[in-house]
């Protein structure tokens, strides 16, 4: 019977040192883990559009005064940026990670739901073009000029006037 409970108690402890055992994979002998990219380094991110992209850009200024609804537009003719948020006729995009470089320019990464179905990732920069203008320029597809057509009023500032 000592034989059988010394036996258990060791059989007891052996499987509990096993199941409490890690077994590392790949890179478990690495000594440091760099914590940034180097192309982020000396880069501020934001989660917002720059304020000079804000509002309501049209490729048709006469179509700026008939605009009721962004998703009722022609694909292309019209963007809208407010803050984090950026919707054209076709998406709504979220920024997940905007860079901003010189003054007049700036890159976002983007989350997209798509009026079609679906999600996106995408990759939108945009360049201020005199006082009036935008350029935007959407992944690899060449840049569009876009001109002003109004700003984008809060939700706070239109409920208490």
């Amino acid at each position: 019977m000592k034989w059988v409970l010394a036996a258990g108690v060791l059989a007891l402890a052996f499987s509990s040192e096993l199941a409490g055992q890690a077994f590392a994979g790949k890179g478990d002998r690495v000594v440091s883990v760099q914590r940034r990219s180097p192309l982020l380094e000396r880069k501020v991110l934001d989660l917002r559009f720059a304020d000079f992209a804000q509002g309501i850009w049209t490729t048709d200024q006469e179509a700026c005064s008939d605009l009721r609804s962004i998703d009722r537009s022609q694909p292309g003719s019209t963007v809208a940026i407010f803050r984090g948020l950026m919707e054209t006729p076709d998406r709504i995009c979220t920024v997940y990670g905007a860079e901003q470089g010189a003054l007049e320019a700036q890159r976002a990464a983007m989350n997209c739901d798509l009026v079609a179905g679906g999600d996106a990732l995408g990759l939108l920069t945009v360049r201020r073009r005199g006082s009036q203008g935008l350029m935007v320029q959407d992944g690899e597809r060449p840049p569009e000029y876009f001109r002003f057509c109004r700003g984008i009023v809060p939700v706070t500032q239109s409920v208490s006037q």
